[in-house]
């Protein structure tokens, strides 16, 4: 059996992860709940009563925020409730266990989609003036209340009072808008807001947003950012896009084998069923039920679908790159897909890829070996300074973690014993 063997750099002062149980062709991947023709970003939040064995469980619901509404009802305002506790998905990618080592200061990620709005405490001092590429302009206002919440997923700041933060919370946003304002959008825009994140030096971009009919315009722009070491971060399609009979939904740029394609998975752990059974999936995390930010005020949203998950991922992609600015963006990409945790059997591996996000792996683990290629990593952690397969490799990472206090080590052990006990490990 294939594997991936890993070794960690300790977080002393991390605390333990807190585990909870315009065309017709265009379609947005993320939604508002339901645009014409596109998927919702908008969910309800659904908590199951039971939960599998082994799957993290989530936190009961208290003051739920509404959610998101939906394109075309005017302009989003200020929700009215602020999420006190901690959301489930926040819980579930534990961001809070990496910041010891990194909160991706410096790096750049392009939200392109309805805008950002840098008006809000989340955000403040976040967000640059970006790009409109509808109405040209800054893309730092935000109508629909969709690239705002995408953005709070990156890399919204801590606020008094609130429960919600996110992943990277000192990366810095660049807006850029290509959605109108009854949320349609053109392959011309969005290669045109692919080529401006680009030309502005972002070192992620994420896109919620896709086509079923790709040019050759929006395919260069695609290879453009690439080129330039961009990581690209997609959501899947979450209904197969209008005109499209039967057999695999085409939807890019999520199809493009060098774009980290991401779908979701709910409070059970479950892949969506949101996610098509035919999209290609490079990897997941969570969507259903999510909390972000509103374009106003300090209240929150409960938002989900696949773009939300694409948010958490390229949140995750920031601090890989913050922690780690040697590796290029393959790298970077396939860093994130080995070092996932494996889904639940029986699911279609074009439904889970290589599993669900792990972010305290993705970015301290020391090195990321592989003796194939894996389509899905076999789960197998070596503490760092523990006897490894390959004895130079053991004996760097034994000096790169010798100072470390005891604190910080008996943290890694207690981290990989849970992790054990979900994967039913025997002693």
């Amino acid at each position: 059996m294939s594997r991936s063997v890993l070794s960690y750099v300790p977080c002393p002062r991390g605390r333990a992860r807190r585990l909870a149980g315009a065309g017709a062709a265009v379609a947005l991947a993320l939604p508002i709940t339901a645009l014409p023709a596109h998927a919702a970003l908008a969910q309800e939040a659904t908590v199951p009563a039971q939960h599998p064995v082994g799957v993290r469980h989530a936190v009961a619901v208290v003051d739920e925020p509404p959610r998101l509404p939906q394109a075309g009802e005017g302009c989003v305002g200020a929700s009215p409730v602020i999420a006190r506790e901690v959301p489930w998905a926040v819980r579930r990618v534990a961001p809070e266990t990496v910041w010891p080592l990194t909160r991706g200061e410096g790096v750049l990620v392009a939200v392109v989609d309805s805008g950002v709005s840098g008006r809000i405490d989340a955000l403040a001092g976040a967000v640059r003036p970006g790009v409109d590429v509808v109405n040209s302009g800054t893309g730092d206002r935000d109508c629909a209340g969709r690239g705002t919440a995408l953005a709070g997923v990156v890399a919204a700041r801590p606020v008094t009072g609130s429960g919600f933060v996110g992943t990277a919370p000192a990366a810095t946003i660049f807006p850029v808008r290509i959605v109108d304002g009854r949320g349609n959008v053109g392959a011309t825009a969005l290669a045109q807001g692919i080529r401006a994140a680009t030309e502005a030096g972002a070192d992620v971009i994420l896109i919620g947003i896709g086509t079923a009919e790709p040019d050759a315009a929006l395919r260069s722009a695609v290879r453009a950012a690439l080129d330039r070491d961009v990581v690209l971060v997609a959501s899947v399609s979450d209904a197969k896009p209008a005109g499209v009979a039967s057999g695999p939904a085409p939807w890019y740029p999520a199809s493009d084998e060098n774009v980290l394609a991401v779908g979701g998975v709910g409070t059970d752990g479950m892949p969506t069923e949101a996610s098509p059974t035919e999209a290609r999936v490079n990897l997941l995390a969570p969507a259903a039920g999510a909390v972000s930010t509103g374009p106003s005020g300090a209240g929150h949203y409960t938002v989900g679908g696949p773009a939300v998950a694409a948010a958490y991922v390229a949140g995750a992609a920031a601090l890989v790159r913050a922690y780690h600015p040697e590796l290029n963006q393959a790298e970077v990409r396939r860093r994130l897909e080995l070092t996932a945790e494996p889904s639940p059997g029986g699911w279609p591996l074009s439904r889970v890829g290589h599993g669900t996000l792990d972010l305290y792996a993705a970015v301290a683990a020391l090195e990321v070996g592989e003796e194939q290629l894996p389509s899905r990593r076999a789960g197998m952690i070596a503490v760092a300074g523990a006897p490894q397969a390959d004895p130079a490799k053991t004996a760097a990472a034994v000096v790169a973690v010798g100072t470390v206090a005891t604190a910080g080590l008996a943290y890694v052990l207690a981290w990989v014993l849970r992790r054990g006990r979900r994967r039913h490990w025997r002693p």
